[in-house]
């Protein structure tokens, strides 16, 4: 199955590219494709307040992704 990673931010710029797609089992979950992105880009340095937008809509790592998903995730947003 593929899913099309896209990189914003300060992720955009550890990966360096905009988006790269990645092949997951069936049944695989967010968190298991981002397991996946990290062996490939050690140096991107997820926080736990990463946001996970699957297909538009804001997502957890819980959830499964199916074959022509799209995830964008954004570093923690800060405001003041």
């Amino acid at each position: 199955m593929g899913v099309l990673v896209k990189f914003f931010a300060s992720y955009r710029e550890a990966v360096g590219k905009n988006d790269e797609e990645f092949e997951v089992k069936p049944g695989s979950t967010i968190k298991d494709l981002i397991n996946a992105v990290v062996v490939k880009y050690p140096n991107l340095e997820l926080d736990k307040e990463t946001i996970f937008i699957l297909n538009q809509n804001i997502a957890r790592d819980d959830v499964e992704v199916k074959d022509g998903d799209t995830l964008a995730i954004f570093p923690p947003v800060g405001g003041g």
